[in-house]
């Protein structure tokens, strides 16, 4: 093998692994709440044996006004005292399950998602039984 031929090969493989890295590093995400590192640990909504109800009024008793509003909009803003990530929560499935959210990844087998038409298309085929698989 000639030496520039050796050079540039070693250069390639550098790049591919520089790539590969700053690649995997940008995808991390923040912790889920209630896990460690997060500061909302000893928090009584990540108690699970704690009833989901009062989880739930837990949680929301310590949100402030603001808080509570900005948990309103799909592109939830964090709360970072209470160790709570912003998040997307656009994923209401009407169309099928979207990639949105923490929560969503499709790998594998399953690549993608069902998309199904706005509800008032479904509805324009006057056919229940499409009403019904879609679950509308």
């Amino acid at each position: 093998m000639k030496p520039n031929t050796r050079i540039s090969l070693v250069m390639i493989m550098i790049t591919i692994i520089i790539l590969i890295k700053t690649e995997s590093s940008s995808q991390t995400l923040p912790p889920f709440s209630c896990k460690q590192p997060s500061s909302s640990t000893t928090f009584p909504f990540c108690n699970v044996t704690l009833p989901i109800s009062e989880r739930a009024n837990d949680v929301v008793s310590r949100l402030t006004l603001d808080e509570k509003v900005m948990q309103l909009v799909n592109g939830a803003t964090g709360v970072e005292r209470l160790g709570v990530s912003e998040y997307e929560w656009w994923s209401e499935a009407l169309h099928g399950v979207s990639r949105h959210g923490k929560g969503v990844r499709f790998n594998g087998t399953i690549t993608a998602s069902t998309m199904f038409p706005q509800v008032v298309l479904t509805a324009a085929t006057f056919d229940e039984s499409v009403c019904l698989y879609v679950e509308l």
